[in-house]
């Protein structure tokens, strides 16, 4: 932890003046799950027990570095970003393929939301094993939960030893799934956030996305995400901010840099950058939710939202 405190304390020095947002870990139980469980990236384990106690430190890094960004950067904010997603039974009918949407939507989503809530660090793996922890510290480090949002995943079990269940991306509603093989499901976002709400912090949606080489369906993600935004909103949750992933094209983890997520595309040859018509329609919906806020007079927090 004490390396990442000094991280922290070297880029406020170097950026503190010019932030308001910081995040301090992006996609922690994505790091966990890919890194300790995995062991598809670095540092290529496979140990729950290690994974355990690399989530233990992360959240315990966290909190210093956030005292240490809070002291350098008066009035910023600090938080995590979060990979949430939609869990459900592939086999609706199986209550072995609903208990373990069950059990893999508290390991993926709520494990961490509660930990942030409570300083109580519940987290169990389906014949892994199970780590509680007490982190006093971390509630108070957290001034937002940060939402990246993409698609929902369908269980199902099977019970083989190292291997008791399996996840898969299918297309019930006939969307089209993203070039990332990924359904497009945006009563999905509208439960994560919902589901986030419920640390009782203020919600950042730090990333929300689709890779896909029909810009034009670009254009509609943005447009139904957008839709679910106002909805919760509505509805008193409370949402700060929403961010898609990302300005450019960019380099994918395992998928390199094949998939197209950017608002402006880059020809990775040459490194242009084209504006794509969907960057036009996000602008267009972050001038529609000035415009209603305008509408209501001085916004209310639980109806404040900024597209960045």
């Amino acid at each position: 932890m004490a390396g990442f405190r000094r991280y922290a304390e070297r880029v406020a020095d170097a950026l503190g003046s010019r932030v308001r947002l910081w995040v301090t870990l992006n996609e922690p139980v994505v790091f966990l799950l890919g890194g300790y469980l995995g062991g598809e990236i670095p540092p290529g384990r496979k140990s729950f027990a290690a994974a355990a106690r690399a989530f233990e430190h992360l959240l315990l890094a966290h909190a210093e570095a956030a005292a240490v960004l809070r002291e350098a950067s008066p009035g910023s904010r600090v938080g995590i970003a979060h990979n949430m997603l939609e869990f459900a039974p592939d086999r609706p009918g199986s209550a072995l393929d609903r208990r373990l949407a069950r059990e893999g939507e508290r390991l993926y989503n709520a494990a961490l939301l509660e930990a942030i809530a409570t300083g109580q660090l519940d987290w169990s793996f389906p014949g892994q094993g199970r780590v509680r922890r007490r982190l006093p510290d971390l509630p108070g480090a957290n001034d937002f939960v940060g939402v990246n949002y993409y698609s929902r995943v369908h269980i199902r079990f099977r019970g083989a030893p190292g291997a008791i269940g399996q996840f898969f991306y299918r297309d019930p509603n006939a969307r089209g799934l993203t070039d990332t093989g990924w359904e497009i499901r945006p009563e999905g976002f509208d439960a994560v956030l919902r589901q986030a709400a419920q640390a009782g912090l203020p919600i950042i949606v730090t990333e929300n996305r689709i890779a896909t080489s029909d810009d034009r369906r670009r254009a509609d993600f943005l447009r139904e995400h957008a839709l679910v935004l106002v909805h919760r909103l509505a509805a008193g949750t409370r949402i700060d901010g929403y961010f898609y992933w990302s300005l450019l094209d960019n380099f994918e983890w395992l998928e390199g840099f094949r998939p197209r997520f950017g608002l402006f595309g880059v020809d990775y040859a040459t490194m242009t950058r084209t504006r794509r018509p969907s960057a036009d329609v996000f602008a267009g919906l972050g001038r529609q939710f000035l415009r209603r806020e305008s509408d209501e007079g001085s916004p209310a927090s639980s109806r404040h939202i900024s597209l960045g």
